[in-house]
């Protein structure tokens, strides 16, 4: 049996190697089922930078906190505007403007008002992830250092996680429940979920209807020693599902500050975004301060843009209030998509589906299990991507505040602290301040055993955010 696997195994990486001479946009997966068997398909990437959803039609406006809300709604319409949807929380509204009107006039027009604190454009982000593709031995990712891994055993003797502690993992939902024609993915059955929310269909549930937020949960709390599939960083916290992303992976900034908010006020200890864009907002960046100010640990993915020249994205260019993660392969060199700059914090495992340096005769991904072409096909899946990155530090985030403390900088102190120093000595641009170690982070943590490098509790903006 075994020969036979690895024989199909290495037939399908062979189709794979030739599809990336023809088209680097719709990469083969490889996935391995449930009886251990493989398929191969071909499902679309997300959305490039260039062809997200335009919003010519749409702004954002913030009222100032002693404008009642019939007044907003009377100072829309004298503009000719209608509101599509409001956010109290942050004083929020998004606007639709009259059409053949030019967005940045009806941006003027609204900054004159004395009770409006800002108006801006919406704007989109997309998921930061590049799919490919297999059970724990294969999770390369979650061993030792020496194998291209976070010590995740040696910080599972320390600390498994609080059911106490809430992980917001919001992007396109997760497969948490058996609801309609959606499927509870099988090894997510034992994981902890608390109630979410779905500001994409607005209702209750938000399920996953794309596959790359149930992924990016299975890192952070996949259910973990129940014989089934694999592992996930956290497993013993608490997932709260929050979809701001639709099955195309996109989303808008003003429903992503609506997704943060609700975060915010339902208990949640750390949030994760495995998303990004080229935008920056004062309704996204106020959103993330405010996360911050109420003591939640922000994480998020750096971005797979690094052969555009590595553009900034946002929210991890926030960085004084968010950890930024870029992506490292299985030998610990940068991956080849992940970004550079100022704003990364720390590395974790990426993966690079076009090696297979540990020789297992699979492509260097992240595994974990998601659904493919129908809610119910679910198998182990092989991902890459800054996106698979940021679910490891969000876990390790998790095991910390279940040591003991929520506090956002002693939590990224911890992290920055403890990492593995890769590249130049010190923090650098590719990254930041290592690859973390989850054993060091937990074992050292709160015991007065670390000096602490005054550089690296928080290091300053450089021009990115104010």
């Amino acid at each position: 049996m075994a020969s036979k696997q690895k024989t199909r195994i290495t037939a399908l990486l062979l189709v794979v190697a030739l599809s990336l001479g023809l088209s680097g946009q719709n990469r083969p997966i490889t996935a391995i089922n449930e009886d251990g068997s493989l398929r191969l398909t071909a499902p679309s990437d997300p959305a490039p930078p260039s062809v997200l959803r335009p919003s010519l039609s749409e702004i954002i406006v913030r009222f100032a906190p002693d404008c009642p809300p019939q007044m907003r709604e009377a100072l829309i319409q004298a503009h000719g505007c209608s509101t599509l949807d409001s956010c109290q929380e942050g004083r929020l509204r998004r606007v639709r403007i009259p059409p053949g009107e030019r967005p940045q006039r009806m941006i003027e027009n609204f900054q004159t008002l004395d009770v409006v604190e800002y108006a801006e454009p919406e704007h989109y982000v997309r998921a930061a992830f590049v799919p490919d593709d297999r059970f724990f031995p294969f999770q390369w990712n979650l061993g030792g250092i020496a194998t291209g891994g976070i010590q995740m055993e040696a910080a599972w003797d320390i600390q498994q996680g609080d059911p106490n502690v809430i992980v917001a993992v919001l992007d396109t939902g997760v497969a948490y429940e058996d609801f309609g024609i959606f499927r509870q993915a099988p090894d997510l059955a034992d994981t902890r979920f608390v109630p979410g929310y779905d500001f994409i269909n607005y209702d209750n549930h938000p399920n996953d209807d794309q596959g790359h937020g149930t992924h990016v949960t299975g890192t952070i709390a996949q259910s973990t020693d129940n014989g089934l599939g694999v592992a996930g960083v956290a497993f013993g916290c608490s997932i709260m599902p929050v979809k701001i992303l639709d099955r195309d992976g996109i989303g808008g900034h003003f429903t992503i500050a609506q997704g943060i908010y609700f975060a915010l006020d339902n208990g949640a200890t750390i949030i994760n975004m495995s998303l990004g864009g080229p935008d920056d907002s004062q309704t996204l960046r106020d959103a993330v301060a405010e996360a911050y100010r109420r003591g939640v640990t922000f994480v998020c993915s750096a971005g797979n843009e690094f052969d555009e020249g590595s553009p900034i994205s946002y929210p991890a260019a926030y960085d004084e209030f968010c950890i930024a993660v870029g992506a490292v392969r299985f030998d610990m060199n940068r991956a080849p998509y992940s970004n550079i700059g100022p704003y990364v914090d720390v590395v974790a495992p990426g993966g690079d589906l076009s090696v297979d340096q540990n020789d297992d005769g699979f492509a260097d991904g992240i595994l974990q299990q998601t659904f493919g072409e129908q809610f119910d096909d679910f198998a182990y899946w092989f991902f890459q991507g800054t996106s698979m990155a940021a679910p490891h530090v969000a876990g390790l985030a998790a095991l910390l505040a279940s040591r003991g403390t929520t506090d956002p900088d002693e939590i990224r102190t911890a992290i920055e602290m403890t990492a593995i120093d890769l590249g130049v000595p010190g923090w650098d641009p590719e990254y930041g301040w290592g690859v973390i170690d989850a054993a060091a982070a937990v074992r050292h943590y709160g015991t007065g055993n670390l000096n602490v490098n005054p550089g690296s509790i928080r290091r300053q903006s450089t021009g990115t955010v104010e």
